[in-house]
């Protein structure tokens, strides 16, 4: 009964969610600009609790003269904000998903582009176009979608990050966190974590079945057989392997590393981690920072790596959705990607801007405590004995008065690492691909598989005793009704 209520649900959703694009787009209103995004994602003051949404109401009056209000949702995953934009079509006006939502939200023809006027660098005031980094940008061009058109058109960029293990060097080998093949080491059992989330997982799951032709493209590119073009495609195209022996491969892959963890989450992790439950966490950057920023204070010392073999590199953007108050969408766009909110963002949740230029850039040097080129010439042998130099120029690539973008530290692999990955882990970092309908389905059965509960024993054990008891109960009625039918028959003879 139970299952045939839950397809006869499961059918529902779908049939509205098919239902859903032909229903009637929710009026913009002029004055109102409803945000989506993820939690925590935000400046926030702690001391008045408004946002830099909250302070983009009180810029856009003092800059035009209107009064405007903003509506600030968030979400937990991409999967909850696209059903919820599928069930309530133009009900957001500006939405913050991931690179391969964006992907299908364009494909299915869910956004609307950005204006001209919005993209016109020549304007000083388009401060999102002006300021975003060369890298972000010319990545975002070259992405076509379905229809022909480059990401550029539909998504601004908002953070960017990669994927990787945050871990206590106390408890873990370095050697060992340098490999997918740490999340399935039983030296491990219980000590590390799965994302909650099927797309993340199952690309740990690429990158761990997949390791072997991973690791002979690094070789290869390493020995100046591939060129860093060449690499990163090939890599790409291993991570984002979608035909069913891989599929098969992954999931037994996923079973087995579910036998060794301690468990799946979303958010809950950076703080086990803190806390010493877990020793490694499958993490974003930008939840390793937080996570080494919180155990630092506590004098608890982690570290975060990306594997050798290649990762993941994300991208969330703000994208408008059709029906959206596009002029207050651009306005607070262009708001939020001014230098000076770039990094209070980025100083609050602790991912890394896709603004680039002198203002961030110094604020780099700052927090982290770098040495800039310029600086590092003047010192001793002895003074540069300890550092180490790390070329920025991929992402900083217009910095006044041809200033060096290499910056040296002697600290590796902590927060500086985390939110400024180095050319080489950009080049064996991929981009995630959306999944289309059929081989969406194809992972949701993987899934399922994976996540499928598995009994303790013991609750096996008791659950059989309570099927004994509840048959012998039902055949005791049984013989009891059955003797009193016999007394009554012979007690009326």
């Amino acid at each position: 009964m139970m299952k045939k209520i839950l397809t006869f649900a499961i059918a529902f959703i779908l049939a509205f969610v098919v239902i859903a694009p032909n229903t009637t787009f929710a009026v913009a209103q002029q004055d109102v600009l409803r945000i989506y995004s993820w939690e925590d994602y935000i400046y926030t003051d702690e001391d008045t609790g408004k946002t830099l949404a909250d302070e983009f109401a009180d810029w856009y009056k003092a800059k035009t003269g209107k009064t405007i209000r903003v509506e600030y949702s968030t979400f937990g995953t991409n999967e909850i904000m696209y059903n919820e934009l599928k069930i309530s079509p133009g009900s957001y006006d500006l939405i913050c998903p991931s690179e391969y939502m964006i992907q299908k939200m364009i494909n299915e023809d869910m956004l609307v582009e950005y204006s001209a006027e919005f993209l016109d660098e020549s304007n000083p005031e388009n401060h999102y176009v002006n300021n975003v980094s060369g890298y972000i940008k010319n990545l975002f061009e070259s992405h076509k979608t379905s229809n022909g058109k480059s990401w550029a058109n539909y998504a601004a960029g908002y953070m960017w990050g990669t994927m990787g293990f945050i871990y206590n060097p106390q408890k873990v080998s370095e050697e060992d966190i340098a490999h997918w093949e740490v999340v399935w080491d039983e030296s491990y059992k219980n000590q590390s974590t799965l994302k909650d989330s099927v797309r993340d997982t199952y690309f740990m799951g690429l990158a761990y079945v997949y390791s072997d032709e991973l690791t002979a493209l690094a070789t290869q590119f390493k020995n100046n057989q591939l060129d860093a073009q060449e690499y990163n495609a090939q890599v790409n195209a291993i991570l984002n392997r979608t035909d069913d022996d891989t599929i098969e491969k992954v999931e037994q892959a996923l079973i087995d590393a579910k036998k060794n963890v301690f468990g799946f989450e979303v958010d809950s992790g950076k703080n086990d981690m803190i806390t010493g439950k877990i020793n490694i966490n499958f993490a974003w950057s930008g939840d390793a920072v937080y996570a080494i920023d919180e155990a630092e204070e506590q004098e608890v010392y982690l570290n975060y790596s990306v594997p050798q073999e290649g990762s993941n590199i994300f991208f969330d953007g703000w994208v408008m959705p059709k029906g959206a108050n596009t002029t207050l969408a651009e306005a607070f766009v262009n708001y939020i990607s001014m230098p000076e909110n770039a990094c209070a963002n980025m100083d609050y949740v602790g991912y890394t801007s896709v603004i680039a230029g002198d203002e961030v850039f110094d604020r780099m040097v700052d927090y982290f405590e770098l040495t800039t080129a310029q600086d590092y010439a003047s010192l001793s042998d002895d003074e540069k004995a300890d550092l180490v130099a790390v070329d920025l120029s991929y992402f900083f690539d217009d910095l006044t008065d041809d200033r060096d973008a290499t910056v040296y530290t002697d600290v590796i692999g902590r927060q500086f690492y985390a939110q400024y990955p180095d050319l080489d882990t950009i080049n064996r970092c991929a981009i995630m691909n959306y999944f289309d309908n059929e081989t969406n389905e194809k992972i949701s059965i993987l899934w399922e598989n994976v996540k499928g509960t598995e009994l303790p024993i013991w609750v096996l054990v008791l659950l059989g005793a309570l099927v004994v008891v509840y048959v012998g109960q039902i055949i005791a009625k049984k013989i009891y009704k059955r003797n009193r039918a016999k007394y009554i028959a012979n007690t009326k003879k």
